[in-house]
């Protein structure tokens, strides 16, 4: 049961170092053991009267004498209320009632009570029926009288009690008692609440005296009204709210939007949004209309500033909320009246309201209108879709009214209108908005300079080329390319480019492919460098960079893709050099666009029905059976003619055709692959070209890789896609190119055996996992042979084959696991990245087969048998790590320490204590590479390993620490300070600190000083930020406030501006940096430049005036001093310009800026300590420091850095 689930939790809590939870879990305690003494079995009924008799003991006369104990009462009566007898409750409502009425009007009642409380008296409330609602015995207490004290305390100050209490009353109203009239189908208590809120807030309105439509509102009212229509919320999303007081809400709410308060205006839009989704059934349709009908009554002047806006965004969501919730299709009929309704605000002088008026209109549509309403038959009804045909006709009339010159003002947001009709009617926009089309579209013809439709005009066409197809579009707006005497329209191929989808491959062939012959003819008879034939050239590459988006799910891909049609896109692909990625996606689009849409059908209902599944397989069919041979041929041959970094795209293009290819066909291909490459091995081997050496040798710029590579890069793409009975011959072709010591046949031959591995198909599963044994022989016996640029690529593929290893073929991992450890400490990134992932593989693999038997004498008959165990391969790690080789023992550790941090909690406590101690050995040693991965697995087990175990051995690690940094030089100095911070997370300042050694306590001390600068810089950057954004002071002028306020003020000549910016570091701000002689334009191509990312220094009026005036506010000009203009005189000058110079990077090898290190003493803090922040320069030269001059003065090269003897 649910309640025993949470008294049990609360059980749990008896030990809490909360004394609320405690003393819960105390109360509950002693309830349970008088039950049982009383031999009474645990039951909702048995609880409910112990805490009952409990809260009774609390409250003598009406007062709470014990509030605690009067608080866990309620808060058990709450927890066990719903789960006792509905019959108990009703019967007994009148006695239990006036025991809880003292915990409500009590002075000394606070929140956790009150909440409690009102969740007991919500389940007494919800068990009542419509008689006791009704009180038909005119009762003196009756549930009304409880819903009233519920209602008051919905507008109680303390937000969680408000919060509780409006939950109460939203739940009570929203469930409809017993018995209840199936007439009425309302709670008999709604019209009492409703009025009670709605009263309330007319009184605070009409008392308070708000003034609604100034922005100087009474700020001690705003709450109280705020948390009367947040009253008002939970009852009209309840459904709760009568009919009959439906028009004076709407009045009110409607008046409270005119207010200037943010706040207010979302809470009167809640109450609005309340309403509109709690009526969600078809028995609502009457009421909402009715709702419907009021909000359009209350209709503002079309030039209000204050309602209009408000009224218009309750209009989209009222529209919006009918069509989701109720029915979508009366909503559509009723359309045109909201069109023309709305619309006229579109001649409003008001920028603003016309902007919401177009908002408002695209929410409609978007959300309003669904896509089922949009079906063609026989999907849907004929007379119905004559109906939505009729709509759509009278929406494009009114629409079209709204491109004349009396809306010229508003024509922008109309434009953004008619832009979401084309997209969201789609097919249904044509015939009705074709003249639409051709009116912008010659708005944007025209080509005028500087007219501000242009970008919005072809945000239309641009919807409707995606929505209506190019075919309709380009009849009403010919491209007319070839004609002079017709308006061209050149600018369209870009647009044609971004949007057209599901288009007529056959209108692209027929109507816009023979322009490139007419442009082709110019470029070849023109002068190649003059600005028209540079033009006709883009128009070629614009018109080919149609194609790949035609062949994005043609609609007529059988008929328009025939084998002529085919020939030229071959022929072009060997021809032409530059085409040849525009063609090759072109062919990729055909084949996977039509092949995931066959695979994903997906929501869209209108795509479902205009290009169903069963019609993307008849089209992969067609490629199949008639083209992807051929075509696989073509780009075989091309494939083979390019060169390495120019092959992507054909790949691409040549993997799906792969895909749908038959499997006779594909075993053709694979044979025929496979010959090539062997005859191109046996050539390149007998002529010598293929070597070990052969990657290392500089290639040519463009040079085409052998034929032998070639051929193994299309083995690797079929891989995928041959049939099983091939996999054999597969297995031999790695089985023999695996060994051939050349970089590039050795990657391709690891990376067929990755593909081969991602195979899902059931039956090729099967066939690899019986070869996986004989496949990693292979790899345990081509491990020497392995070149290391191939060795990212072995190790990708045992990653996916020790997935794979059944479980008597364990042994396996002990023939790799060496190459596996020192492939950890590989100079190649991709190397030390995968095998941390195959250490963490093999790690899974051992607790997946834990116990199974590992047949280590299979591999090498001097290691005995083992079991199969995760401390098992922390064994075979230490014994990497036992020869006296630095680099292997520097490998095995760094392992140990990938395999410590996955997998520490499959480890008792005293075997990670082992390790620990087993590898600290290594600190001992001299040598810096077996020391920086101990360090490492240091901190990983420090970390991980309970605090209790830890402290003993503290201090010596602590010393053991500081001794390595002493003995190697500072060389470790870094990592042993981080290794400390985190020791300090973990542990405290105390604690290490006591741990350090007298004489290293430099180390702490900086830690700390770093912390604090660090907390205190924080503290600063947080006052500072609020003090910039702090409003200036009202009533002086800004030339008044710099010349009297303080001279601490920011306020200057300059203005700078503050304004956050997107980008990818959300927490940076720019500032614009603006004179108030000389305002920034926006516009001029140099605004940029006053833009920066750090805020400029600003001029202070007031401290050059005071400089020119006494107290009687006479000028005085000051004669310059020889001092004054020495600026080297200025000591702290001077060392600010030594330390910017000693800091700054030099010139290292190959120009390279670097960075200098710290200066001659160890800085633990990473800062200057305070009490060195002055600096000797003079003996600082002397001695050889940072800086010395040179000729001239000039600060020349750094000198051999001074090595101080003191180490900390």
């Amino acid at each position: 049961m649910e309640m025993d689930d949470k008294l049990a939790k609360i059980r749990s809590q008896i030990n809490s170092k909360l004394e609320n939870q405690k003393k819960m879990a105390l109360v509950l305690q002693t309830i349970d053991e008088t039950l049982k003494q009383q031999n009474q079995n645990a039951t909702p009924i048995t609880y409910f009267v112990s805490f009952l008799t409990l809260l009774d003991q609390c409250c003598v006369e009406n007062e709470i004498k014990d509030l605690p104990l009067a608080t866990c009462a309620l808060y058990f009566l709450d927890l066990v209320a719903p789960y006792a007898p509905t019959k108990l409750l009703k019967s007994k409502f009148s006695d239990i009632l006036v025991r809880v009425a003292p915990t409500l009007t009590s002075d000394v009642a606070d929140a956790p009570l009150i909440r409690s409380a009102i969740g007991f008296l919500e389940s007494l409330l919800l068990a009542q029926d419509a008689k006791s609602w009704n009180n038909s015995g005119n009762f003196k207490i009756s549930p009304k009288r409880a819903l009233s004290a519920l209602l008051d305390l919905s507008l109680d100050p303390r937000p969680k009690v408000r919060k509780r209490a409006q939950e109460a009353i939203l739940n009570v109203l929203k469930k409809i008692p017993q018995g209840t009239s199936s007439k009425k189908h309302e709670h008999p208590a709604s019209s009492y609440a409703s009025e009670f809120a709605l009263n309330n807030l007319i009184t605070l309105l009409n008392e308070n005296n708000i003034r609604l439509k100034s922005s100087k509102d009474d700020s001690n009212s705003q709450p109280k009204v705020i948390h009367n229509l947040q009253l008002i919320t939970s009852i009209t999303s309840s459904n709760a709210w009568p009919l009959k007081q439906i028009t004076p809400l709407c009045d009110v709410l409607l008046e409270i939007c005119k207010s200037a308060d943010q706040y207010l205006i979302s809470a009167a839009f809640g109450a609005f949004e309340g309403m509109f989704k709690s009526m969600t059934n078809e028995i609502d349709a009457a009421k909402f209309i009715t709702v419907l009908d009021i909000i359009f009554d209350l209709k503002p002047a079309q030039n209000d500033p204050h309602l209009a806006p408000s009224w218009l965004a309750v209009i989209a969501k009222a529209v919006v909320s009918f069509s989701s919730n109720v029915n979508s299709l009366e909503i559509l009929m009723k359309l045109p009246d909201i069109f023309k309704s709305v619309g006229t605000y579109f001649l409003s002088e008001n920028a603003s309201i016309a902007e919401s008026a177009s908002q408002c209109l695209i929410a409609i549509v978007v959300d309003g209108i669904k896509d089922k309403d949009l079906l063609s038959p026989p999907d849907v009804d004929s007379k119905l879709y004559e109906q939505v045909n009729f709509v759509i006709s009278q929406i494009a009339e009114i629409t079209s009214d709204c491109l004349t010159v009396r809306y010229r003002s508003s024509a922008a947001f109309i434009c953004e209108l008619i832009s979401t009709l084309f997209i969201k009617l789609r097919h249904r926009a044509n015939p009705g908005f074709l003249n639409h089309l051709d009116l912008i579209g010659n708005w944007r013809s025209n080509e005028q300079d500087g007219f501000e439709l242009n970008e919005i005009s072809e945000k239309v066409i641009a919807s409707a080329i995606s929505s209506i197809g190019p075919e309709l579009v380009l009849q009403v707006l010919p491209l007319n390319l070839t004609d002079p005497k017709k308006v061209g329209r050149a600018w369209m191929l870009p647009i044609l480019r971004e949007n057209v989808q599901m288009a007529s491959l056959g209108f692209y062939v027929e109507n816009i492919l023979p322009n490139v012959e007419f442009f082709q003819k110019k470029v070849e008879n023109g002068d190649p460098n003059s600005v028209n034939t540079k033009i006709f050239a883009t128009i070629i590459d614009q018109i080919w960079s149609l194609l790949p988006y035609f062949c994005f799910l043609p609609t007529d891909l059988q008929t328009a893709f025939t084998d002529e049609f085919a020939a030229r896109i071959s022929g072009l692909l060997y021809e032409e050099v530059q085409l040849r990625p525009v063609l090759c996606n072109a062919l990729k689009n055909l084949v996977v666009t039509e092949k995931q849409r066959l695979n994903e059908e997906g929501d869209d209902i209108i795509l479902n029905q205009q290009f169903p599944q069963a019609k993307a397989k008849e089209d992969l069919e067609y490629l199949s059976t008639t083209k992807a041979t051929k075509l696989l041929s073509v780009l075989f041959n091309v494939y083979t003619q390019i060169p390495m970094d120019q092959r992507n795209y054909v790949a691409e293009a040549i993997e799906p055709y792969f895909n749908i290819s038959t499997t006779e066909d594909m075993v053709s291909t694979f044979n025929k692959v496979c010959s090539l490459l062997r005859k191109a091995l046996d050539d390149e081997i007998k002529e010598g070209s293929l070597t070990r050496d052969d990657a290392s040798k500089p290639q040519p710029k463009n040079a085409v890789p052998k034929l032998s590579v070639t051929m193994m890069d299309l083995i690797v793409m079929m891989t995928k896609y041959i049939p099983s009975d091939s996999h054999n011959a597969l297995l031999t072709i790695f089985n023999e190119t695996v060994r051939i010591e050349n970089s590039q046949i050795q990657k391709r031959s690891y990376r067929i055996i990755s593909k081969l591995l991602e195979i899902e198909n059931s039956d090729s599963q099967s066939i690899i996992m019986s070869l996986v044994s004989n496949i990693m022989q292979v790899f345990i016996e081509t491990s020497p042979t392995t070149l290391p640029s191939a060795r990212p690529q072995r190790l990708e593929a045992l990653v996916k084959l020790i997935k794979l290893l059944p479980r008597d073929s364990l042994h396996y991992i002990t023939g790799i696991l060496s190459e596996v450890i020192d492939s950890t400490r590989s100079a190649n990134e991709k190397t030390r990245t995968t095998s941390f992932t195959l250490l963490i593989e093999i790690g899974n693999k051992f607790k997946e087969c834990t116990g199974e038997m590992i047949r280590n004498t299979l591999i090498d008959s001097d290691i005995p048998d083992s079991q199969a165990t995760i401390q098992e391969l922390f064994l075979m790690c230490c014994a990497a790590a036992g020869p006296e080789i630095p680099h292997q023992r520097s490998a095995a550790i760094t392992a140990l320490s990938c395999i410590f941090y996955e997998f520490h909690k499959e480890l008792d406590i005293s075997y990670q204590k082992e390790l620990m101690q087993f590898v600290e050995v290594f600190l001992h040693q001299n040598n810096r590479e077996v020391i920086k991965p101990t360090l490492g697995f240091m901190k990983v087990a420090i970390l991980t390993l309970p605090e209790e175990e830890i402290l003993p051995e503290l201090k010596g690690l602590m010393t053991l620490f500081l001794a390595i940094n002493n003995k190697h030089k500072n060389h470790f100095k870094s990592k042993i300070k981080h290794l400390i911070e985190r020791m300090i997370r973990k542990f405290g300042f105390d604690v290490i600190d006591n741990c350090i050694p007298e004489e290293d306590k430099k180390i702490i001390n900086g830690i700390r000083k770093a912390k604090n600068r660090a907390s205190k810089k924080s503290t600063e950057n947080t006052t500072a930020s609020s003090s910039t954004t702090s409003s200036n002071k009202v009533g002086l002028s800004a030339y008044d406030r710099a010349l009297y306020e303080d001279s601490d003020s920011d306020d200057s000549e300059e203005e700078v501006e503050e304004k956050p910016t997107k980008g990818k570091s959300k927490g940076a701000v720019q500032y614009i940096s603006e004179s108030r002689d000389i305002p920034l334009d926006l516009l001029d191509k140099k605004a940029l430049s006053q833009i920066s990312s750090s805020k400029s220094k600003k001029f202070n009026r007031k401290s050059i005036e005071s400089s020119f005036k006494t107290r009687d506010g006479k000028l005085v000009i000051k004669e310059s001093n020889d001092d004054d203009d020495d600026i080297l005189a200025n000591k702290d000058s001077l060392n600010a310009y030594v330390d910017a110079v000693r800091q700054g990077p030099v010139r290292g090898q190959k120009n390279k800026l670097k960075w200098k290190k710290q200066g001659a003493s160890d800085n633990w803090d990473g800062d200057d300590d305070d009490d060195n922040k002055e600096v000797d320069f003079k003996s600082k030269n002397k001695r050889g420091g940072n800086n010395s001059k040179g000729k001239g003065g000039r600060i020349t090269k750094s000198q051999p850095k001074f090595k101080a003897r003191k180490k900390f």
